[in-house]
């Protein structure tokens, strides 16, 4: 067993550099917003990405980039104006007043901010909200409104933001500025969950590498499919139970604070962990310890899943609530893939061409996308 690993420490010493890079970097956009007595005042923050890709900007990737952002301010002011509005709830909306531009660079990429203002007389205690932004081509971008400050009530959330979610298919909601509750429910958290682990390629990879043998058992030097479904659901509960209780625990301890691991690092490991599993699904070498490479796999996983949930708006006090019902929506969102998956491949199972093509060919596949993704993550590439 220890043999058998060694390459895979070795490798994994190659990818503890320094530096932070995210995979799983969702399309969102933030607008910031600071409610006083009889005006507004505020920024939106847009990843340099969205505007590259959704508005046509050319923007460099790292130096000079707030001249280009002032030089590009006005295009994009009137497309917020044409896509964002605020008002009295069954009014018309505030007349806003951008006051300047500036940089933000996160550990997940630049971030252009425009600032902006609007004188609103008394403001009354609902408001109306229409977010349009950044929804071309991408049905799963996001929109985050975060309130520092709310005069309404007295209350100055600090660093503990509290947040409406805006998508494609919520573009317009009503804010009572005299009951905001700032979370992320529950429920929301979960459709949160099932939503990462939908768009999270890499994790779906993972799991295809690691659900392409389980209807097959290794005889001798070769592979041969299973003669029943109970053995091959066996199989496969094995291998789904040591995953989710890997990247569970390494998630809660992530997310509370408890455990803090370099993202590019952890996003090397992500891929290393895909080409690892399909290598094994082409030679058969790790026979007996499957299980136990799955579970320190699956660890980096659970990494991956808290710096992602680590972007979303919710109160420290509902930290653990939160953490519990974004890991349900992860295995919820986990069982959905393996279920549609699953069957086909018991179905395929006997098929002359499933090892050599399916097996073998996709593992092949795998071991080469996730390949570009090790060398992006690992050397600074992406």
């Amino acid at each position: 067993m220890i043999p058998r690993l060694s390459p895979a420490i070795l490798l994994l010493t190659l990818v503890f550099l320094p530096g932070a890079l995210m995979a799983h970097a969702l399309g969102e956009d933030y607008i910031v917003i600071n409610f006083h007595e009889d005006s507004i005042e505020g920024h939106f923050e847009i990843h340099f990405d969205d505007l590259r890709d959704k508005l046509g900007l050319d923007l460099p990737a790292r130096r000079k980039a707030a001249p280009r952002v002032a030089a590009t301010a006005p295009q994009v002011q009137d497309y917020l104006l044409e896509n964002f509005s605020i008002g009295p709830a069954g009014g018309e909306p505030y007349d806003l007043e951008f006051t300047g531009q500036d940089v933000l660079k996160l550990p997940q990429g630049f971030y252009a901010q425009y600032h902006f203002r609007a004188n609103t007389g008394p403001i009354p205690d609902v408001l109306e909200l229409r977010h349009e932004l950044l929804y071309e081509n991408d049905r799963l971008h996001r929109g985050l409104l975060l309130i520092e400050s709310n005069a309404k009530t007295d209350t100055e959330y600090g660093a503990e933001y509290t947040a409406m979610v805006f998508g494609p298919s919520k573009p317009r909601q009503t804010l009572d500025l005299t009951s905001i509750s700032g979370l992320i429910t529950p429920l929301g958290m979960i459709e949160q969950g099932v939503l990462h682990i939908w768009i999270g390629i890499d994790h779906i990879l993972f799991l295809i590498a690691l659900i392409l043998p389980t209807v097959l058992y290794r005889d001798e030097d070769s592979w041969r499919p299973v003669v029943s479904f109970r053995q091959a659901f066996w199989n496969l509960l094995k291998i789904i139970t040591v995953f989710t209780l890997a990247h569970s625990v390494t998630l809660l301890l992530a997310a509370l604070g408890l455990l803090s691991v370099p993202s590019r690092f952890v996003e090397s490991m992500i891929a290393l962990s895909i080409i690892l599993v399909a290598m094994n699904n082409i030679t058969g070498r790790v026979r007996h310890g499957t299980l136990w490479v799955i579970l320190v796999l699956g660890l980096f996983h659970g990494l991956g899943f808290a710096s992602v949930m680590g972007h979303l708006p919710f109160r420290m006090v509902d930290l653990l609530k939160s953490v519990v019902a974004f890991n349900v929506g992860v295995e919820l969102g986990q069982v959905v893939i393996v279920m549609a998956l699953f069957p086909l491949l018991f179905f395929l199972r006997s098929r002359p061409a499933y090892v050599p093509l399916v097996l073998r060919g996709v593992s092949a596949a795998l071991i080469v996308i996730a390949g570009i993704w090790f060398i992006q993550r690992a050397f600074g590439f992406a």
